[in-house]
């Protein structure tokens, strides 16, 4: 085998496993919180503790990479993320899965961002573009996939092995990585910025645990307002500690560029605006229409399918058509897939969702990997891992915003429902414990939040819960065609057209854009 083909397959390997880790989990959490008896906190954290720590380590991972080498903390990523995967497959407690989970993101981290930079020192020109495509596909099949993974994988051996199969694909990945893959750096690098590390995930921290415990705590606590200060402040210095730093982690002086902030809005818009509606398909399928994990894993296929056909499709476009326009489209149809599903009602199956989620599971497939390609065809090639590390933070904070932000619509929501039900239909059970039922029936956990109710008024309270767990699904629904359409728009005019001179050696560079 030669050396390009086993550094794909490396790369495209473990980059399918890191997706599949944040999306297979939202079919196991039914399991996991029958098992080890975990509380709607804990399950927001077992998505959250692996995207969290996932966002915050990348830029590090992308400054580690290039001082020590990319091949070097890939496989340092690749020991952690499996050794962790072992740990979550075994734990015995919630503290135990999260602190698992928290750590096997930090493994993901590594590896994520340091397999990108070893893509463009072992490829150039059209095969580059080609990697990148299959790169971009592979990323969204195994994100998308996951849901439906895991429902075989539960079904069949339990929601442990969710995790513990990564465990023998990192040992074989690991000694194809020391067989042949090369080793790679910047011969400019000159350290850590240890400063906006800290103050990135303080911030990032604050921020996610703001989004994730206001509803439950309530928006005006003080333990929430203490979180919101800390958000702004610990940006503020970060901004600060990268402005001051010789060599920053997240060098701010890239976002002066047009075309770099252009392509670093698609991987947040679709982390939010796809991934994040995503990830509440399984819990919607399974808590409102009685689903099994399996069924639900195949009711989310129509998300998945469009990713093996946008890919490729989206590899080819990138050589005929503008940075701008390819980008754009791709975001435009992730919003208008929102849009589309919004036609359902109350007694909709999966068949009412299939047609918007195809359209966004295009778009998203599309664009997957050109909106690296773009933001890494601005930056230097010895500052690769920098440009990887931006780029891939903007999706993994993309994710955990969406998951923990829409989570906290859809909570609001269903407690505002919940609140008119108390007051207009007189059930008095209820008063007080809106937050508490509305935490409860989010998670999917219907029954938990019925049958915790008076008998007598158990059925009138289950049209109610679904009731409101449906409008909360819409609401996210809207709130992700809106972020999905602006940034169609926002990206159109940041990111310049091409030159005639770029476009007439298309087929020589990966999308050279004009300054």
């Amino acid at each position: 085998m030669s050396r390009q083909f086993v550094t794909l397959l490396v790369v495209c390997v473990t980059t399918f496993m890191l997706p599949l880790d944040y999306t297979i989990v939202s079919v196991a959490l039914h399991d996991i919180q029958a098992t080890i008896g975990a509380s709607y906190t804990d399950l927001q954290w077992i998505i959250n503790g692996y995207t969290l720590t996932f966002a915050v380590f990348l830029l590090t991972g992308g400054a580690l990479s290039d001082l020590f080498g990319r091949r070097k903390i890939f496989m340092v990523g690749l020991v952690v993320f499996s050794l962790a995967s072992l740990l979550c497959g075994i734990a015995s407690d919630a503290f135990v899965l999260n602190v698992a989970r928290a750590v096997q993101g930090i493994g993901a981290a590594l590896m994520f961002s340091a397999a990108l930079p070893l893509l463009v020192a072992e490829f150039e020109g059209p095969a580059r573009a080609r990697a990148f495509g299959i790169f971009g596909a592979v990323v969204g099949i195994g994100a998308a996939l996951g849901p439906f993974l895991g429902g075989i994988i539960i079904n069949a051996l339990g929601w442990r092995w969710a995790f513990l199969v990564n465990v023998p694909v990192g040992v074989l990945m690991l000694a194809l990585t020391l067989w042949k893959v090369a080793e790679s750096r910047d011969p400019n690098a000159r350290g850590m910025d240890w400063g906006g590390f800290a103050t990135f995930t303080i911030a990032a921290t604050s921020l996610v645990y703001t989004l994730i415990s206001g509803n439950e705590q309530g928006w005006g606590s003080p333990v929430i307002m203490g979180s919101i200060v800390a958000t702004v402040v610990f940006f503020a210095l970060f901004v600060v500690a990268e402005k001051r730093h010789s060599y920053p982690m997240f060098d701010l002086s890239l976002f002066k560029n047009p075309t770099f902030v252009g392509a670093s809005i698609p991987p947040l818009v679709l982390s939010i605006s796809f991934w994040g509606i995503f990830l509440y398909f399984p819990t919607f399928y399974q808590g409102l229409l009685e689903y099994s994990p399996f069924e639900a894993g195949l009711a989310v296929l129509p998300f998945a399918v469009p990713l093996f056909i946008g890919g490729p499709l989206g590899a080819k476009l990138a050589l005929k058509l503008p940075a701008h326009v390819l980008l754009s489209l791709g975001e435009a149809l992730v919003g208008l897939g929102c849009l589309w599903m919004l036609v359902s009602h109350r007694d909709s199956t999966w068949v009412a969702f299939a047609g918007g989620s195809f359209l966004s599971g295009l778009g998203a497939g599309l664009i997957n990997g050109e909106m690296t390609n773009v933001a890494m065809s601005v930056v230097p090639a010895e500052r690769s891992g920098m440009a990887s590390g931006i780029n891939s933070t903007m999706r993994q904070v993309g994710i955990a915003l969406g998951f923990a932000g829409l989570g906290a619509i859809l909570a609001q929501v269903v407690t505002g429902d919940l609140s008119r039900a108390a007051s207009g239909f007189g059930m008095r059970d209820i008063n007080g414990k809106e937050r508490e039922l509305a935490a409860t029936i989010s998670t999917g956990d219907l029954q938990g939040a019925i049958t915790s109710m008076p008998a007598e008024i158990r059925s009138n309270f289950a049209e109610i819960a679904k009731a409101g767990f449906f409008d909360g699904l819409h609401a996210i629904l809207l709130v992700s065609a809106i972020i999905g359409l602006a940034g169609a728009i926002f990206t159109f005019v940041l990111i310049r057209k091409q030159s005639k001179a770029v476009a007439a050696t298309k087929g020589e560079q990966i999308h050279g854009i004009a300054h």
